[in-house]
């Protein structure tokens, strides 16, 4: 919120601030540093308001002729977002965001539940660093792999409580210590994490290690948070752990790296985290991006072409005879583990790949084409199949027969999700 206002100070533009006064008193001292006066007034016309407060004060507000909702792919109809629009049916809506699907993925079309009609895309993130507006980026994946099978999801992403148990242990912890060293030490970075608890002890990591750290809090007052961020900011403080804080609507471009420790289904949140890293700032070469997580692997490299519509997004996937790469096609250097497109040698460390020889298997049956009637017939065996296998073991051995990875993990969510069926049916 204050940096709309802020932004709004600055093309001249007058406006009330709807919230406490101790927020509105803090805009007014930085615009004046900033300007030399402020451009907050109390007959202005344009008002700038956090969701949370413009849905208490409805009735003291005359209705709009405009509204302008920031981060809007939040804004559905089943949203507090939703509930200030519909209240003003005879205002022009004008939702603006840079990741325009909901963080499940699902659009933000009048069809799908949202309230836009159209949708007018801005230049590309690939357009925006060559363009000088974001700042270049390296992303390195650890070697570790994050076992997230026994994890259940919630409104289109990881259940947060069980979560925070798969990720907050010191092996992932102690790794984002050590990545950071290697290769961000020194530089001002943000830990995405999933709970409170589990950014108290990254921060706690951190500083044993002899790295200066905090942790924003949401229960933090205003003042307190303010100190923080200026710590960080100035360098005082090096690393920032945080919880839904930082991930969207946090205009901070001292930060130089994103580390990901927080596993996420949504390509809207995983953009976001990714975008507090690439504000520039004088002197900021690149953003580094430490992915502890796979985010990479699962969403793509931040930049990759996606094609942005009301009924959500559509990855491009690379053709069979198409030289343009794809979101699901990237490579991590073994020597240095930036993660980078396919190429013959690694853009950062120059490491060659070597040239592997592909091997045919040949195995015994026929190869039959598939129709959409056999197709079905295939489901329905593979269905059929699954419904019969009654105990664990009969489920491990039907996972094993599909050549899972983790038949045992498949086996038992299977059997607690047919027991929350039953459950609910009784």
């Amino acid at each position: 919120m204050k940096q709309i206002a802020a932004t709004l100070a600055r093309f001249g533009t007058q406006h009330q601030i709807v919230a406490p006064g101790s927020v509105v008193r803090q805009a007014q001292v930085a615009q004046f540093k900033a300007h030399g006066k402020t451009y907050t007034h109390r007959n202005a016309r344009v008002y700038v308001a956090s969701v949370q407060t413009l849905v208490k004060r409805l009735d003291d507000l005359p209705p709009p002729d405009l509204i302008v909702v920031d981060e809007a792919h939040h804004l559905t109809a089943q949203s507090t977002w939703g509930r200030v629009v519909e209240r003003f049916p005879n205002a022009r809506l004008l939702p603006v965001t840079a990741t325009p699907c909901r963080l499940d993925g699902k659009g933000l079309g009048v069809g799908a539940g949202g309230f836009a009609d159209e949708i007018v895309t801005g230049p590309s993130m690939r357009e925006l660093i060559d363009n000088g507006f974001l700042s270049p980026y390296r992303i390195f994946a650890p070697p570790n792999a994050l076992d997230l099978s026994g994890v259940r999801t919630r409104a289109g992403d990881y259940a947060k409580d069980q979560l925070a148990v798969a990720v907050d242990k010191p092996t992932i912890t102690g790794d984002a210590v050590a990545h950071y060293r290697r290769l961000a030490t020194g530089k001002r970075a943000v830990a995405f994490c999933v709970s409170v608890s589990h950014a108290e002890h990254v921060a706690a990591e951190f500083r044993q290690a002899g790295i200066a750290s905090e942790f924003l809090d949401g229960k933090m007052d205003a003042a307190e948070r303010e100190k923080t961020i200026a710590r960080f900011e100035s360098g005082e403080t090096l690393v920032l752990s945080s919880c839904d804080i930082v991930s969207e609507g946090f205009d901070l471009p001292a930060i130089e790296v994103a580390i990901l420790l927080r596993p996420t289904e949504s390509l809207s949140l995983y953009l976001q985290q990714v975008g507090r890293a690439l504000r520039t700032f004088p002197g900021k070469k690149c953003a580094i991006i430490l992915d502890h997580v796979g985010a990479v692997a699962r969403h793509g490299l931040p930049d990759e072409d996606r094609d942005w519509s009301l009924d959500g997004v559509q990855r491009r996937r690379r053709a069979a005879n198409d030289n343009e790469p794809g979101v699901d096609r990237v490579t991590t250097c073994p020597k240095c583990f930036t993660v980078h497109l396919p190429a013959p040698r690694c853009p950062t460390c120059d490491h060659v790949y070597p040239v592997k020889e592909r091997v045919v298997e040949s195995a015994e049956g026929n190869l039959i084409e598939i129709t959409g009637d056999q197709l079905e017939a295939l489901r329905r065996q593979k269905r059929a199949e699954q419904t019969g296998a009654k105990t664990l073991d009969d489920l491990i051995a039907v996972g094993r027969s599909r050549g899972m990875k983790q038949p045992e993990a498949w086996a038992r969510h299977v059997l607690r999700a047919r027991m929350a069926k039953y459950g609910a049916r009784a």
